[in-house]
């Protein structure tokens, strides 16, 4: 009965390392895709698929230099902030490969400065530990996102999410 009850233990506490696990993961990928829409985006989508996820507000623009498409919100609310929302895509008809949300920030900014600065420490808390810390810019690595958060002086911050391709090729 002691071995029995010894194998019992260790498969609950398998079970439950990998429920832990699962979770810790799904919850920084539901911040990083937080906000109106963000939910049902994934990076193997095309500018179509996220425009009808994205839904109004959001224009589909042409890059003049590649050509390439590319969707745009002028104000986007994010993590308790606006930003200017832009979302790239890696080719002509390619999938999505960053988000970037811009927050201008500025002298009569006040009280967005402050929501904005609690809408990133909620991230932070989710996303743990920057793999890299220089000069306003902290930088992490999860799973399949790559994630800089960018802050000027006067409240200016930028978020980017790209696609985290493999350290070794």
């Amino acid at each position: 009965m002691g071995a029995a009850a010894s194998a019992h233990r260790l498969l609950i506490a398998l079970g439950a390392t990998v429920v832990v696990c699962a979770l810790g993961a799904a919850s920084a990928r539901a911040e990083i895709f937080d906000g109106s829409g963000f939910q049902a985006i994934s990076w193997n989508m095309h500018v179509g698929d996220v425009e009808q996820v994205i839904g109004n507000g959001v224009s589909r623009l042409r890059n003049r230099h590649s050509d390439y498409a590319y969707l745009r919100a002028a104000s986007y609310q994010y993590l308790g902030c606006q930003y200017e929302l832009l979302m790239n895509f890696e080719a002509k008809g390619g999938t999505l490969s960053s988000i970037i949300l811009t927050h201008p920030g500025g002298a009569k900014a006040g009280a967005a400065d402050q929501s904005c600065g609690e809408g990133l420490s909620r991230l932070r808390e989710k996303i743990g530990t920057p793999m890299s810390v220089s000069g306003g810019v902290q930088m992490w690595r999860l799973k399949d996102t790559a994630v800089s958060v960018m802050e000027g002086r006067r409240g200016e911050v930028q978020i980017r999410y790209t696609v985290a391709r493999p350290l070794t090729e």
